[in-house]
């Protein structure tokens, strides 16, 4: 049976490949395996996995991602990407841009706000999380990326671990928000600048992540990732590749391609 909010979904849908076709499940381990699952089977580009639960679903670093049934959006696309693996961290940037500019029309007047390199932040507070995984064929052609999006829309609270940390549209404006025509919406964002990265809109991609910036000009300290190793420095920008640019207290510039901002400036 085909899950209502797929069918009202696909009522509102203006893509050209992004959710075409569209696969809903009531519940499924992680939507970003099912997605890789069905892109060895020969899915085409923009295919999407939805669900209204997932059971093992999974954050950056193997983190467990958890959301309450039936409330929020959970979603993979399929992507074949044309470019280059070194400049997949593009992607990643693309997609919280897309986040950020689907969501604004539903929380206005509050502002979506980008933590690098993968949240979405509303008030200060995480409202939506981007995992991106991705396989290539020897010899390293043919990529294929699968794109996970978990965005809290209607869940009303949250365990007392993400309490202070997490929010989600409802909570931030008061009052529920139609999934629907927000995951077309979003759908329709996410193939735009998915398409501009991969073409001459790149710049512009770039442009508009860094204006969102959560941190830029201010003092930020990141963990390494599987380490206890910290990294301080002046948030500065993003690379052509989507890296952070950090700026040193020797005045030196350093490029982070993966850790977590642990401390920062208020901005």
């Amino acid at each position: 049976m085909t899950l209502p909010l797929v069918e009202h979904t696909q009522d509102h849908l203006a893509t050209d490949r992004f959710g075409q076709p569209l696969r809903g499940v009531e519940a499924v381990a992680s939507t970003n395996e099912r997605a890789a699952a069905w892109a060895a089977e020969g899915a085409p580009e923009g295919a999407t996995v939805l669900t209204e639960y997932q059971t093992t679903g999974r954050g950056r670093h193997g983190r467990a991602w958890s959301a309450d049934k039936g409330q929020n959006l959970l979603f993979s696309v399929v992507l074949r990407p044309t470019l280059s693996p070194d400049r997949f961290g593009l992607l990643t940037v693309a997609a919280g841009l897309a986040v950020a500019e689907a969501i604004e029309p539903f929380v206005s007047p509050h502002e979506a706000r980008l933590k690098w390199p993968n949240d979405v932040l509303l008030e200060a507070r995480k409202t939506c999380g981007i995992l991106l995984e991705s396989s290539l064929t020897p010899p390293n052609t043919d990529a294929v990326v699968v794109l996970g999006v978990g965005l809290n829309v209607n869940q009303a609270d949250f365990p007392d671990a993400l309490a202070d940390t997490a929010t989600s549209l409802r909570l931030t404006t008061g009052r529920s928000v139609p999934r629907a025509p927000l995951l077309a919406r979003l759908l329709r964002a996410l193939e735009r600048r998915y398409d501009a990265v991969q073409s001459d809109g790149a710049d512009a991609v770039r442009a508009a992540y860094r204006d969102r910036l959560v941190g830029l000009g201010a003092a930020t300290t990141l963990r390494v990732p599987g380490t206890d190793q910290t990294l301080s420095g002046t948030v500065v920008g993003i690379t052509d590749t989507g890296a952070l640019r950090l700026r040193t207290a020797d005045g030196s510039e350093t490029t982070v391609h993966a850790g977590d901002v642990t401390t920062r400036s208020k901005d």
